[in-house]
Parts: structure tokens; C-alpha cells; sequence
């Protein structure tokens, strides 16, 4: 059986654009094309709702890539969308029908969400807080959402969030190579080869930095006996199950 999900993306605006921060589960389907309407009118109504002028991608599109929308839009309703140099400071024009406004986006790369599908048994992996017996979570000013992918490796840019338990700040793990690993050596060449890496010998303290991200932290995650943070497998149901709580508790749009 092949489900399909729509993914909404969650936007961040920094006083010029609305930005992608994240995205979250929005609808799951068993049937296609019920799935393909839904996310039509889904993108269409929200393309509807954005002021041209702060959409990301037309905020950075060449002269060429403008012109050639706006001739799709003079095209099919008369009006004009990029003029004197500039793009639209309005939103689409309402003259331009359904089936025009969701051509547009796709032109436009300008989708606030994502149609996919996969089959019934497809795994999903979740980043896990070994501090926090918990799964992690990702938060900013406009978003919470869960840390997930349907590839392990995806994960990986994702590990930074650990610091959060943190304090965001410097991660300190106390012990002898020995006792922070079972292949002390590879401890030792790992911390030796990478910035992100510090290992006092003294104070027998390795110290894995903050300003470096998930570089240092991925790295070394894998050596350690007691790691920072796992990557497991998580349910479908389960995820849906946090981001609906995630919504309410932070008073986003309601979770549909």
C-alpha cells in the first residue's frame, strides 16, 4: 500500500523575505489522486496569500527569470507582476485563474509545500537526546518541529540542535581516552585531525565546540561509549503525534 503526505513548509521572515525554517507533516492520504487535489488548492490558496515582492525565490530571480513570469501572468489575465526593475509589491493578481496560479508556482519555485509518497513500510528516523531521553526537538522565534528524515544521513546537519542541551554552549566530557571510548586510539587520531576537536590532557577533558557546529560533534558521536545523541527509527503515527502537540503547544496555525 503507498501512502502519500503533504509536508508544509513553515517560513521565517527576516524583514525582507519569508524564508524556509522547516516543514511539518500536513495531511497523510492512501488514495493519489485525492492527495494531488488537496495539495493543489493547498499550494494555490497560499500563493495567493504571499506579496510578491517578499517571496524568496522572485526576491533573488535574475531579470530573465521575472520578465518571463510576468509575460506567463500578462499572458493569461492582462496584468503585469514586474515593471521599472522591480517585482510586484501585491500579490498575485486575482485575475489569474486556479490552473494559471499553480503553473506559476511551479515557474516560480515558489511551493509552500511538498507532495511525496512512499510505500507502507518505509522507515523514517528520528534524532534521539541521550541527555534528555527524548526526541529532539528544533526550535526558532517562528517554528518548533521535529528532527527527522527518511535517511539517516540527512540527519547529520541536524545534530547541532544537541547543543541545546548544552546551554549552546561548548560540550565538556570528562575521562581518559579510555574511558570516553572503546577505540581510544581513533579517539585520539579523530581529536588530532579535526578543529573541532580539544583534548586536555591535564584536566583530561575533551571538549567538542560549539562554534563548529555539527562538524566536530558527528565526528567523534560514533567513538564515544556514553554518544551525545542516537539516530533511530520512528513511526509515522509517532510523528504526527509530536508535530500535532508541537502546534498546539506553541500556538502556530492549526494542525490539520
Amino acid at each position: 500500500m503507498t501512502n502519500y503526505v503533504i509536508r508544509e513548509k513553515s517560513f521565517g521572515y527576516n524583514d525582507e523575505v519569508f524564508y524556509v525554517i522547516g516543514h511539518r507533516m500536513s495531511n497523510v492520504f492512501d488514495n493519489k489522486k485525492q492527495a494531488e487535489a488537496v495539495y493543489k488548492q493547498l499550494e494555490i490558496k497560499a500563493a495567493r496569500n504571499f506579496f510578491l515582492y517578499e517571496v524568496e525565490s522572485l526576491f533573488d530571480a535574475d531579470e530573465a527569470l521575472l520578465k518571463k513570469l510576468d509575460d506567463f501572468v500578462f499572458s493569461r489575465c492582462g496584468e503585469h507582476i514586474y515593471q521599472e526593475g522591480g517585482i510586484s509589491r501585491e500579490t498575485l493578481p486575482e485575475g489569474l485563474n486556479d490552473e494559471d496560479t499553480f503553473e506559476f508556482i511551479q515557474l516560480a519555485n515558489m511551493q509552500s509545500y511538498q507532495l511525496i509518497h512512499f510505500d507502507q513500510d518505509i522507515k523514517f528516523y528520528g534524532l534521539w537526546s541521550v541527555k534528555k531521553q527524548a526526541w529532539v526537538e528544533e526550535h526558532d522565534e517562528f517554528f518548533a518541529g521535529l528532527a527527522y528524515a527518511d535517511q539517516p544521513e540527512q540527519l547529520k546537519t541536524n545534530v547541532r540542535t544537541i547543543f541545546a542541551d548544552y546551554d549552546y554552549d561548548d560540550i565538556e566530557l570528562k575521562g581518559s581516552f579510555e574511558d570516553l571510548s572503546e577505540q581510544p586510539v581513533l579517539l585520539q587520531a579523530l581529536i588530532k585531525n579535526n578543529k573541532a576537536l580539544k583534548y586536555n590532557n591535564k584536566s583530561q577533558t575533551l571538549t567538542i565546540l560549539q562554534g563548529w557546529e555539527e562538524e566536530g560533534l558527528y565526528a567523534v558521536n560514533s567513538l564515544l561509549k556514553q554518544p551525545l545523541f542516537e539516530i533511530k527509527v520512528i513511526g509515522l503515527d509517532e510523528i504526527q503525534k509530536i508535530e500535532k502537540d508541537l502546534s498546539a503547544q506553541y500556538s502556530y496555525d492549526d494542525y490539520e
